[in-house]
């Protein structure tokens, strides 16, 4: 069995060593994503995400959930801020 906090190259997998909300460079770096484009997917809706005040996190727990049942693609506006 894998060590689930292994890193595969310089991507831990997402399950792994990741809170259910995490900042947009924290899950850049541990997705091997570049920031500018977390940056994008957030601010288009395309993965979730949550705001406190001014700062803006990646809702880890709803994108793992959806992932989890069954969801595979995520497109621009799947999570649109109301």
């Amino acid at each position: 069995m894998t060590n689930p906090n292994s890193k595969q190259g310089n991507v831990v997998a997402l399950g792994a060593a990741i809170e259910n909300l995490t900042s947009i460079v924290t899950f850049a770096s541990a997705s091997g994503i570049p920031v500018e484009e977390v940056v994008e997917w957030v601010e288009n809706g395309t993965i979730p995400s949550a705001r406190f005040a001014d700062f803006i996190m990646v809702d880890v727990g709803k994108l793992r959930a959806d992932l989890l049942s069954g969801k595979k693609e995520f497109k621009e506006g799947d999570y649109d801020h109301d």
